[in-house]
């Protein structure tokens, strides 16, 4: 029994390095739950956000909008990379500061979900997005911890192909 409880101590310990390592060595492995389509109806038509792995340290998305009749529009390019040694979410949002990339460092994050902040941005102030299941992911931007009541709220599902 000892030696079994030893045995599951010394994997537990080496799980966790190599886990915590996984998360802290600028590789984006841990986020690529995202990888895929996701899509979420809206009054206005269909958005659907798009992420790829581009590389070991940067994960590609982007946000169109689909109307009825099936025109699309463009609604931003995102990156969410490792730099200097810290994980950040980038949005460049079409029409919105000049479109320009803005960053939001990501404060908090595990294999399935990560908050990301920026107190100087207007609005939104903070992001996150949640994995609810393999197949649905909620994404929430809002005013930060100060003030999260001015938020929205965003349902996306996996999209199948």
């Amino acid at each position: 029994m000892k030696k079994n409880s030893i045995a599951f101590l010394l994997l537990f310990t080496v799980c966790s390095f190599v886990t915590e390592s996984a998360l802290l060595n600028g590789s984006v492995k841990s986020f690529h739950w995202l990888n895929g389509s996701w899509q979420m109806q809206t009054k206005r038509g269909i958005i659907t956000e798009k992420w790829a792995v581009a590389n070991d340290s940067t994960l590609a998305g982007e946000s169109i909008m689909t109307r009825a009749d099936g025109t699309e529009i463009p609604l931003e390019k995102i990156q969410l990379a490792f730099r200097n040694g810290n994980y950040y979410y980038i949005p460049t949002v079409k029409n919105q500061n000049g479109e320009q990339p803005v960053e939001f460092k990501i404060t908090s994050h595990n294999e399935t979900g990560f908050v990301a902040e920026n107190p100087q941005h207007d609005f939104p102030k903070r992001i996150s997005y949640t994995l609810v299941n393999k197949d649905s992911i909620h994404a929430v931007i809002d005013d930060g911890a100060a003030t999260p009541v001015k938020k929205s709220n965003f349902y996306y599902s996996r999209k199948k192909d």
